[in-house]
């Protein structure tokens, strides 16, 4: 292995990599100078356990998060698609603006909680990482999406959104996602953990034929039994490189042979937002309700039988209303979210918001819909991990079109400032505590100046006093006229928020219970 890999040109390199955290206690160090040629065409494994410095690791080379010292190069590839040394990229020495701009056209990324935008459908998720590299063109982009989808297999799902779909279609439309730049390297952080091992080969076998398609794929894992299908594998422990790992006799499980053909794609932007082809003439009516459900019934069906999550719901809301909606886990309240955002359809019933009944609409103008009138707050962020905290501002209204071109930035700032993060602006996620991603998450559920919020458990992730910061944003918005249903299983939350009014979700039943909160504590 080592005589095959001197072969191939270094694409990147590492040396004396530090990665130290500062905390109350003093500092730690999470990547212990660590040294590391990363050669083209090479399918690198990282193996490690919990807490190893994988993933501080993968941050790094990706550009994610900054070194605390040592240096990472990249070798750009040259016109003939070998890597030249002489114009070596110092990783570390870049600004945030030429890293962004780095990791657009190089780096493809794929996590394993998949990141997909929810509010999206799955050509509009491919397509995003090209309108932040400037590269996108409506028509052009979106059949370079749509030949990316029957590359990892789900061309017919093509305009289904992410809670459609199932964990391995997900994780296969972030590999697409990862590829619609058409980059050299792939990086990837632990792919196949939430997935059953004949979906994990499937995985494993894309990635396998992209590399011999001359791409250098980077993953990293805690199984060590995916060892077999790295041509190098490499173990880390407490944020060092300690072992490279000797190729298993065992030879690998057959993968599944999925034939990758990366179309080729020109460069240019000519300012068009997403979406930009679908129309909708939706307009609130004031004097109806700002949120009516009508007899909801929600059933699932699964190879093991049928399971009703909603049984007949009925609610309504009045704009201006800042309500809570308690329920306890597996009672039915992310479903009824889902079924009021227009995330998922009701089995039967009417779901009316500002008098429209929106399952009558067709499903590109459901999405239309959605970004203009309803703001989405959950609980683990969905924030673009390789966006600065602007740039995850500006996406709501780059994707609805509204508001100028060159206002998006100015309003965007303004509404990091008003959650508190306008020094962080240029900020990547994952380089900002838990709580200051929930308040991200909420300027960015602004960005379109929709009527209504709504939010999935935002303080689930919380410390008390971080969701009480959260909570005293919400009854700032309700006081500037927004509707607000906040979905909690926490009583204490009900208490810290002292919402007006208060619905109990007793399993899916229909026997909602709601009053004010002045007459619950009574």
């Amino acid at each position: 292995m080592a005589n095959k890999l001197a072969r191939l040109p270094r694409i990147m390199e590492l040396r004396e990599v530090v990665k130290t955290y500062k905390t109350g206690a003093g500092g730690f160090s999470a990547i212990k100078g660590i040294n590391l040629d990363i050669h083209q065409g090479e399918f690198l494994g990282i193996i490690g356990k919990s807490g190893a410095g994988k993933t501080t690791l993968l941050n790094l080379i990706s550009g994610v998060s900054r070194i605390t010292s040592g240096k990472i190069l990249f070798y750009p590839q040259n016109e003939a698609g070998s890597a030249g040394e002489e114009r070596a990229l110092s990783i570390g020495d870049m600004s945030q603006d030429e890293l962004a701009a780095w990791r657009g056209k190089t780096m493809g990324i794929v996590y394993q909680s998949f990141e997909l935008m929810p509010q999206l459908d799955l050509v509009n998720n491919i397509m995003l990482p090209q309108e932040f590299a400037g590269r996108f063109r409506p028509r052009v982009s979106r059949q370079r999406a749509l030949e990316l989808l029957d590359l990892v297999g789900l061309s017919e799902h093509a305009r289904k959104l992410p809670a459609h779909i199932s964990g391995g279609q997900k994780q296969r439309v972030a590999i697409a996602r990862a590829l619609v730049n058409d980059p050299q390297v792939i990086v990837a952080d632990e792919p196949t953990g939430n997935l059953d091992t004949v979906t994990a080969q499937s995985i494993l076998g894309i990635f396998t034929r992209l590399v011999e398609q001359g791409k250098t794929v980077i993953m990293v894992t805690h199984d060590m039994e995916l060892a077999s299908h790295f041509s190098r594998r490499l173990l880390i422990s407490d944020g060092e490189l300690v072992d490279e790992l000797a190729a298993s006799r065992e030879q690998p499980k057959e993968l599944e042979r999925i034939e990758v053909v990366m179309p080729q794609y020109g460069g240019g932007h000519d300012g068009a937002a997403l979406l930009s082809d679908v129309r909708t003439d939706i307009r609130h009516d004031k004097s109806q309700p700002a949120i009516a459900l009508q007899d909801v019934v929600k059933t699932y069906t699964n190879a093991a039988g049928s399971f009703t999550a909603l049984r007949g719901v009925n609610l309504e809301i009045e704009y201006g209303q800042f309500v809570a909606l308690v329920g306890k886990s597996g009672s039915g309240k992310s479903t009824l979210l889902n079924m009021l955002t227009g995330i998922d359809h009701p089995t039967s019933g009417q779901v009316h918001i500002g008098g429209q009944d929106i399952y009558r609409l067709s499903e590109s103008q459901r999405a239309r819909w959605r970004g203009h009138n309803v703001g989405i707050v959950f609980q683990f962020f969905q924030l673009l991990p390789t966006l600065s905290l602007l740039e995850n501002t500006i996406l709501p209204m780059d994707y609805c079109n509204v508001y100028r071109y060159q206002e998006r930035p100015e309003r965007a700032m303004a509404l990091l400032k008003m959650v508190g993060l306008e020094n962080y602006a240029y900020h990547l996620p994952a380089n900002l505590s838990n709580g200051q991603q929930q308040a991200a998450a909420i300027a960015r559920s602004l960005a379109t100046d929709p009527p209504i919020i709504v939010a999935d458990e935002p303080t689930g992730n919380l410390d008390s006093r971080t969701a009480n910061a959260v909570f005293d944003l919400f009854n700032q918005l309700v006081e500037e006229g927004k509707t607000i249903l906040m979905v909690t299983h926490d009583e204490g939350a009900v208490d810290a928020l002292r919402p007006e009014r208060v619905v109990l979700l007793p399993d899916g039943d229909e026997d909602l219970w709601n009053d004010s909160y002045a007459d619950l504590i009574s």
